[in-house]
């Protein structure tokens, strides 16, 4: 089968579970439709009502055990697990909160968890000298470690990292095993739904769909031939798409920007060539000089950047690095006066989503949803970019 062929096969596949979705309410997703499935405190929220024994499931500690067997991977007795408790932005010192804590007669087991915010500093250094008989562990969309900047030293010894895109998503499934669970259609469903959350920030299929279209590709040489020459160019559209659009904007802004690391094309394009080949974002962006010197050595930027969305804002650059915020909120707001909250996340003091601060019609770069796919229309990537140029222009021009 020659590749066109391989995609028409596989473009039917995909219409069909479009449709089926569609006929069935597989769209109708809560956390989607409440724009919090890339919501950090919302995400932990639901991971905690499960974890509970007291929640709102009534199904004691069987989620609790399921998790601590499944995902933690450590041994505790039917007594141990009888005498635990869990606590959600548990409070330690300095007013600093670990996200979900398990506290049992024995132990206690610090779960950080990181969808899309930054590490602070000596974050994972501080929670895990909390840890009793535990590890800390550290749950990411993908299992990656945690920066040196907040483990300060800890190593895998210490720190566990866990993922959303395999150690959740299997432990929910067993969660769905249950016979109780499968009883109850509210519990059900809203696991289900938690599920395709998951999925969606961790850029996966449901299973259905990646099994037929496995099927397709594997069932002949010509056909993984074909499959293999897809991906590689896949990647380097993807990459050509972010490169092309930093350039429009860059062109349309007309002013001289800040040649830094943290340009897209800093080191030959390196932070645009490896965003899909690792892990975690590498934040390709464009920076431009806003007010310089407000404090000793620290200047403020209007910055574009892509994480998975492509958002703009105003950072705090302290001797052209970035990390912790060295400004106050009453200070940011001396600074930025037309705003009204600032946004404070690690040298962010503002920002808002391209093109018009909607999650809802933000494209996505790592997920390619549909608002990312009409970025490869000519007349629709050009509108875009007019719409985002408006947009930067106001932070530049305020």
């Amino acid at each position: 089968m020659n590749i066109e062929l391989l995609l028409q096969e596989v473009s039917a596949i995909s219409k069909k579970y479009d449709l089926i979705n569609q006929k069935t309410g597989g769209y109708f997703n809560v956390f989607k439709i409440a724009n919090i499935v890339t919501d950090e405190v919302t995400i932990c929220r639901m991971l905690y009502e499960l974890l509970s024994p007291t929640g709102s499931h009534y199904q004691g500690i069987t989620y609790l055990k399921l998790f601590v067997e499944k995902v933690l991977k450590i041994e505790m007795s039917e007594s141990e697990l009888a005498s635990a408790a869990v606590y959600r932005e548990f409070s330690i010192d300095e007013n600093r909160r670990i996200d979900i804590v398990i506290r049992t007669k024995e132990r206690l087991v610090p779960i950080e968890v990181k969808v899309y915010a930054e590490d602070q500093e000596n974050q994972c250094y501080d929670y895990y000298q909390k840890a009793i008989n535990s590890n800390l562990f550290y749950l990411t969309r993908h299992g990656d470690f945690p920066s040196d900047y907040s483990a300060n030293g800890l190593t895998d010894k210490q720190v566990t990292a866990i993922s959303f895109s395999d150690d959740i998503l299997n432990w929910l499934g067993k969660c769905l095993e249950q016979k109780e669970t499968i009883k109850i259609a509210p519990i059900r469903e809203v696991i289900l739904q938690y599920m395709s959350a998951i999925r969606s920030f961790t850029n996966q299929m449901e299973d259905e769909k990646e099994m037929e279209i496995k099927d397709v590709i594997t069932k002949s040489p010509e056909n993984m031939r074909s499959a293999i020459a897809i991906e590689s160019s896949v990647t380097e559209c993807k990459i050509d798409l972010i490169e092309k659009l930093f350039k429009a904007i860059e062109e349309k802004i007309g002013r001289k920007k800040l040649e830094n690391e943290y340009d897209y094309a800093a080191n030959e394009g390196e932070k645009v060539n490896k965003f899909y080949s690792r892990k975690s974002s590498t934040y390709p962006g464009i920076s431009y000089l806003y007010k310089s010197a407000v404090k000793p050595n620290v200047d403020m930027w209007v910055r574009i950047e892509i994480d998975d969305l492509i958002f703009v804002g105003y950072c705090v650059a302290n001797r052209q690095k970035s990390g912790e915020q060295c400004l106050s909120e009453g200070e940011i707001m001396n600074h930025i006066k037309w705003i009204d909250n600032p946004v404070i996340d690690n040298w962010w003091a503002y920002y808002e989503l391209l093109p018009d601060d909607n999650y809802d019609a933000a494209p996505d770069f790592r997920n390619a949803d549909e608002y990312y796919l009409k970025l490869f229309n000519k007349e629709q990537f050009d509108s875009f970019v007019s719409i985002c140029v408006d947009k930067i222009n106001e932070f530049l021009l305020k």
